[in-house]
């Protein structure tokens, strides 16, 4: 992207991006913490930060950061691109995760870890993949018990599959440019 998606001047259909996905997360959640990086930069939100437990290690770094910072034993991730993150999606993946270390759906483009439910406990799992250089995700995944949940599972919760939608170039975002009217 050519700006920052994180920053408060970032819009999305006239919201900052963050802020949205936030108060999304907020729906299901009873605690919304925050994995900005450095720790500090997004206090704009007026939400708890955390710094990436590994300077610039990707999301798996503020992933483990996160699940640190937690004091629930489930824990409901979304990457801060993610403009319609659901609520509803999360809460299904939230009782469905039992006693698996994470619920995570599968999208027509593949697994969706940055849109999933994490048990707390998965941390020093995480925490070695990080060590190791690891820093996918997916990767960080191989080996634990994850629930996979399909298209047919989570379909009832978000018919239109757009939770799993990110902005990861410019060119995601030109549907959602508002633009002047033509008289």
């Amino acid at each position: 992207m050519e700006q920052d998606k994180t920053a408060q001047g970032f819009l999305f259909e006239g919201e900052p991006l963050a802020a949205r996905v936030a108060a999304r997360l907020a729906e299901a959640c009873d605690e919304v913490v925050v994995a900005s990086g450095d720790g500090k930069r997004m206090a704009w939100l007026g939400l708890p930060q955390v710094a990436d437990a590994i300077p610039d290690s990707g999301p798996l770094g503020g992933l483990v950061g996160g699940l640190d910072a937690a004091t629930h034993p489930h824990v409901a991730v979304v990457a801060a691109d993610m403009p319609f993150a659901s609520p509803d999606v999360l809460r299904m993946l939230a009782s469905r995760i039992g006693g698996r270390d994470a619920a995570v759906p599968a999208s027509p483009r593949g697994t969706e870890p940055l849109h999933a439910v994490y048990a707390r406990s998965v941390l020093g799992s995480f925490e070695a993949a990080l060590r190791a250089g690891r820093l996918s995700v997916r990767v960080a995944l191989e080996g634990l018990d994850v629930l996979v949940v399909t298209e047919a599972e989570w379909s009832a919760a978000d018919p239109s599959g757009r939770f799993a939608e990110n902005l990861n170039r410019p060119e995601d975002r030109e549907p959602f440019v508002e633009r002047p009217r033509r008289n």
